[in-house]
């Protein structure tokens, strides 16, 4: 005989199910508002462009957009009727991790699609590194952190963001806040997700926020996650934990955590790791796990600059595209795949980089070959020996490797318009 399930869980499942309704119909309805009046098609404007003269602006185009265009009729729905959530990853090295580049991309669509939330984040300053600057997190306990670039084994313990945050302590809490430090500009959000793997349940959460006095409700768990929801919006919330047997020795581990709200739109998650390669992705083993969690609708791949950090087989850094796009495509079978070229920059620092150009041809190719999506960053933003047009024009940063604020606002405005520029097309081509 088939047991019943327990009255507390059943009550929790018609809970869930009953909010689950209630958010997709206000969702809807908002959505529909909000998109009711809008043109299908998108309008680029002044704040978009960039006019720097040594740019190949005629080339700034996406190779292979038909591939994405399942993509751009989901964005069509959202921008003319409204109720979709559309996710996109963006993955990539140091010139992602700052976010100054995906902050661009990421606010514009939002602009134009809706905003469902801020997405992925990490406490990268509780780990000793550099992050975004478009929240604050604060503990009050003490942090270790490391990630996948700098753990060289050939399987590494590393999840969604590719970081990892520890601490010893039995107790304690973690607070973000969605207010950027150089706006002040705060969001809101009412869905927290903490990607956190289970170990035996040893340590309860709770998350809490002390403005509005709300604790979030656990609704989904799993080995890798557990999401909270709060019944009304708040700029912040406190990760709560405590160790259920004090005398143990084990550490409580976080991968990331994603913050959200209930409107349909766009989700733009952007993850970097200071000197990332396709290869420190691929080896780590919980990475596409965690990410098939978010439900990608886009994965966009932004890597080269590291790789091209010295001679590299052509065959090898192939075989490391593959691996891990063969990773993501096991867990996230469903989401397209968008690869980027990086832009020229000096060799560690000092002169021409002559591998740049090869880098990103066998890039190119990889996405030729697969029948994916490709923007060819390096030869738009000039090609060979363009790095010096990006330093003179203040461009970049002084190690000459990573760019300035505003090149990175510059490529951001770029990736921004060739993404529109599909979209406008699809909808001019195949939309009555």
């Amino acid at each position: 005989m088939r047991k019943s399930s327990p009255p507390a869980v059943l009550l929790l499942k018609r809970t869930f199910y009953l909010r689950t309704m209630a958010i997709l119909t206000f969702s809807l309805i908002v959505s529909q508002c909000q998109s009711q009046f809008q043109p299908p098609q998108v309008e680029i404007t002044d704040q978009d462009t960039t006019g720097y003269p040594f740019l190949r602006q005629d080339e700034n185009d996406i190779v292979n957009r038909d591939y994405l265009e399942p993509l751009f009729q989901k964005l069509y729905r959202q921008r003319t009727e409204g109720g979709q959530r559309i996710t996109i990853v963006h993955i990539g090295d140091s010139h992602i991790l700052g976010n100054f580049l995906t902050h661009e991309v990421r606010a514009r669509l939002q602009n134009a699609f809706g905003d469902a939330g801020r997405g992925l984040i990490f406490p990268y300053k509780l780990a000793g590194t550099n992050g975004p600057k478009d929240y604050l997190v604060e503990s009050d306990v003490r942090w270790s952190g490391s990630n996948c670039q700098r753990d060289l084994d050939e399987a590494t313990p590393y999840g969604i963001s590719g970081f990892l945050l520890e601490t010893p302590q039995p107790e304690g809490q973690l607070t973000f806040r969605l207010r950027d430090t150089s706006t002040s500009e705060t969001r809101l959000f009412t869905k927290m997700t903490i990607f956190h793997r289970r170990d035996d349940d040893a340590f309860d959460f709770l998350v809490h926020d002390e403005v509005t006095k709300q604790d979030a409700v656990l609704f989904l768990q799993d080995e890798f996650f557990k999401a909270y929801y709060f019944d009304r919006p708040v700029a912040q919330a406190s990760l709560v934990y405590k160790r259920r047997d004090k005398q143990s020795k084990g550490t409580l581990a976080i991968d990331g955590v994603m913050l959200e709200n209930e409107r349909s739109g766009v989700v733009y998650h952007s993850i970097g790791v200071n000197g990332g390669k396709f290869s420190d992705f691929a080896r780590a083993r919980f990475f596409a796990r965690e990410l098939a969690d978010v439900n990608p609708d886009l994965i966009i791949l932004s890597f080269g600059t590291n790789e091209a950090q010295g001679k590299q087989s052509v065959r090898s850094l192939y075989q490391q595209i593959d691996g891990l796009v063969s990773q993501l495509r096991q867990y996230a079978p469903n989401a397209y795949f968008l690869f980027t070229t990086p832009a020229d920059s000096y060799l560690k620092g000092r002169g021409f980089n002559p591998y740049m150009n090869q880098i990103s041809e066998v890039i190119s190719q990889f996405a030729r070959d697969k029948n994916y999506a490709v923007w060819d960053l390096f030869q738009l933003s000039g090609g060979e020996k363009s790095a010096q047009h990006w330093k003179s024009s203040g461009l970049m940063s002084s190690d000459s490797v990573h760019y300035s604020k505003l090149g990175y606002a510059v490529q951001g405005k770029l990736f921004y318009q060739s993404l529109i520029r599909a979209y406008n097309d699809f909808v001019h081509n195949h939309v009555d």
